[in-house]
């Protein structure tokens, strides 16, 4: 209790004191020693210093179980695999960034880890931290089914009331959460960052934000208490040698283990994964449409040209971010007039709109950018005619001959394509106009699941990433158009493809409506009156895949539908997910067959998480769908990528290491020892139980760890610290 009432003393005078005179407490067994050398001039000025840290480490303040300490408790239990073996070997001993291709076991590595730990140590805590909840379960599921963590010693901290977690802090050893739940509860001092001594963090490649959870984490771990242990989880540290620097950084890292799907000791163990590359070709139409839009902007890409603002001559290669980039110079230079900044500010601002057009045209096709255009002419057409605004800059622009030519051009090739798919004669598939990749995207996407379907009459999936919710939607009717092409005996050729969108929580963004613009004459858009519960919506779409999709497009997916949507997924109800961000990481879709990349990034982790969705139990096909500088892009990134996993694993010393404390005695050497780990039976039972349902799992969990039984315990407490006041006023 004394101990407890000086730490949130210490606490508070450390969160209380002042930024420029601030008290730090110091850690309880780090020392530096800092040592200076250099050259300097006669008159003593430095010519150069180096400045080095030696740090040390004293005895751990946990107090240990001696008996444990001279084994390493390896799971048995499944096949052993050197590679796992040996990162755990380096993980209990140093703060380790792990990174592993995706199905390659780090949920094993991190259950191991954390299982020693939990024998070592009498009383400290041991925390895993994971964004999501899927994530989060899938390592509970680890440790109560491979490495037979006592349920009763661990708590589930997602979805639990504060008052609940304290107690929980208090009376158990191994904690399950969100990094925002811990972040919190140490910054309020729920949690004496002193009393732990193992903190595992998976999607670590996050932690190069400084202003995350898992930094804040640590940093305040490091401020009390500097022996505990990091492992650190990931399938891809970093795009950059400086944004893997700053994880190692954020998270006290001291050794990198790291291992590529070419490494022969994960290859054996590596599902194979096709790989097939496909460029697609600019139709005649999107050509039509660039050089009208290239016609209509070229004066004012030569005014940018004559201010020396912007390089580019060619309108076609108008690129949105490096006008973007342009605007920011021109803003951040304070040397020009305030006039000719705002001017100069306008001409790029409409250039990186230009520029995003023809990036929607080239890479997504006419549909997607047609909707994009269309919202943005009518907001400035409507406005500038009703001089809501004065950009002439703009309006030479939005109202030259070529750009209504352009939009009487695409409305009749958005006209004609709907006539034709809607004409079962004509067995035309909405939508394959707008680019040359839908046509690939349905030839791909129908063979594969009729090849599929042939040989096993089983369930086979696919997910298809693009960028854009709107693209996304456009997909689902284009492949629901195809079933029209599928001509089979089999009775269920008309729904061989079975698609839905799956996307984030968040709402489309609204359209620009002229309607009620004119008639409100600008002012604040009024509210729909809300309908009445049994009032018909003669707006909402039928009851089908499509309908469903559209709705989902428009109000966003909240975390039941896209529970929902996911167990109907692995189902078979539906067998293809077109996915934005949200399907690349975080959530359990469960096996997946094919997956297609409509677009193509220049981000090597999402390139890698979305090729990881596929080839984790079985054989996988990955198809990349390129046009425009896609191809260049996606090998540009992957060079760089593998270019700094190499750089990592190199002698070179790119990465600056963290020095970490071992936290066992230097006298014990721990030797591996294989055991076969006995499941106790109220984890078997939860495990059995729940099967493969995240929530009801993590639910159920909590329900069992949580503060509801420990509840008894505190008011045992509570009578016996009654008791014993009175004892004490008798003796008084």
């Amino acid at each position: 209790m004394d101990s407890d009432q000086s730490f949130l003393e210490e606490l508070s005078d450390w969160s209380g004191s002042s930024s420029q005179n601030e008290k730090e407490p110091n850690a309880i067994n780090k020392h530096s020693h800092v040592t200076h050398s250099g050259q300097c001039t006669l008159d003593g000025g430095t010519v150069y210093e180096e400045v080095k840290e030696s740090v040390s480490f004293s005895k751990t303040h946990h107090e240990l179980n001696q008996g444990n300490l001279g084994t390493i408790i390896y799971p048995s239990n499944l096949e052993v695999r050197k590679y796992q073996e040996e990162i755990v070997k380096k993980a209990v001993m140093e703060n380790v960034l792990c990174s592993l291709p995706t199905g390659l076991g780090k949920t094993f590595i991190a259950a191991t880890v954390m299982l020693n730990f939990y024998r070592w140590v009498e009383r400290a805590k041991i925390i895993f931290m994971a964004p999501t909840r899927p994530l989060v379960a899938q390592q509970m599921r680890a440790c109560y089914g491979i490495a037979g963590l006592p349920l009763e010693d661990t708590a589930v901290l997602v979805g639990v009331t504060r008052k609940d977690r304290a107690v929980l802090w208090e009376t158990r050893r191994v904690f399950f959460s969100t990094p925002q739940m811990v972040a919190n509860d140490l910054l309020s001092g729920l949690v004496d960052p002193r009393n732990v001594c193992c903190v595992v963090v998976d999607e670590a490649h996050r932690a190069r934000g400084g202003s995350y959870a898992y930094c804040k984490v640590v940093e305040r771990l490091d401020k009390f208490n500097t022996s505990f242990r990091v492992l650190a989880l990931t399938a891809t540290p970093g795009a950059t040698v400086e944004s893997v620097q700053k994880v190692v950084d954020n998270l006290d890292i001291s050794s990198i283990q790291l291992r590529t799907d070419k490494d022969p000791d994960v290859l054996q163990y590596m599902n194979s994964r096709s790989l097939v590359e496909v460029d697609c070709d600019i139709t005649p139409e999107i050509q039509h449409a660039v050089i009208l839009i290239s016609e209509a902007i070229l004066p004012v890409l030569k005014r940018a040209n004559s201010a020396g603002i912007y390089d580019i001559t060619d309108p076609a290669r108008i690129n949105q971010f490096m006008a973007l980039e342009k605007s920011r110079a021109v803003v951040a230079n304070h040397r020009l007039p305030e006039g000719l900044k705002r001017t100069y500010f306008f001409i790029l601002r409409l250039l990186s709109e230009v520029g995003n057009f023809f990036r929607r045209l080239n890479v997504y096709g006419i549909v997607t950018f047609y909707g994009f255009f269309l919202d943005k002419y009518t907001e400035f057409t409507t406005k500038y005619q009703m001089k809501k605004s004065t950009n002439k800059l703009a309006a030479s622009f939005y109202f030259s001959p070529q750009i209504s030519e352009l939009k009487s051009y695409i409305e009749k090739l958005i006209a004609e394509d709907s006539k034709n798919s809607a004409n079962p004669g004509l067995k035309v598939v909405a939508g394959t106009f707008s680019h040359t990749k839908f046509q690939e995207l349905v030839k791909r996407v129908t063979t594969f699941l009729q090849q599929k379907e042939h040989e096993s009459h089983g369930n086979s999936s696919i997910i298809v990433f693009t960028e854009f919710r709107d693209n996304a939607l456009e997909i689902v009717r284009c492949l629901e158009s195809a079933n029209k092409l599928v001509s089979s005996a089999d009775s269920h050729s008309k729904d061989l493809l079975r698609p839905h969108i799956f996307i984030g929580q968040a709402k489309e963004k609204s359209r620009f409506d002229e309607e009620t613009f004119r008639s409100t004459k600008g002012r604040k858009k009024k509210k729909n009156p809300k309908k009445k519960k049994n009032e018909k919506n003669s707006d909402s779409p039928l009851a089908t895949r499509l309908g469903s999709s559209e709705t989902a497009q428009a109000k966003g997916m909240s975390q039941k539908d896209q529970k929902e949507l996911l167990t109907k997924f692995k189902d078979g109800v539906y067998n293809v997910l077109v996915a934005t961000s949200i399907g690349e990481e975080g959530l359990d879709i469960g096996e997946v067959d094919m997956i297609v990349c409509f677009d193509s990034t220049s981000s090597p982790i999402k390139n890698i998480q979305r090729m990881g969705r596929t080839g984790r139990k079985r054989a996988g096909n990955v198809v990349m769908l390129f046009s425009s500088n896609e191809r260049e892009k996606f090998a540009r990134a992957m060079d760089n990528y593998r270019w700094i996993q190499n750089k990592i694993r190199s002698d070179d010393n790119i990465i600056d290491l963290h020095p970490s404390d071992r936290i066992l005695p230097k006298e014990y050497k721990p030797a591996l020892e294989y055991r076969k780990i006995t499941i106790p039976e109220t984890n078997k039972n939860l495990l059995d139980e729940n099967g493969e349902d995240d929530d009801a799992f993590i639910e159920e969990a909590a329900s069992i760890t949580s503060a509801r039984k420990n509840k008894v315990k505190r008011k045992s407490r509570k009578r016996k610290k009654t008791r014993k006041d009175s004892d004490d006023d008798r003796q008084m």
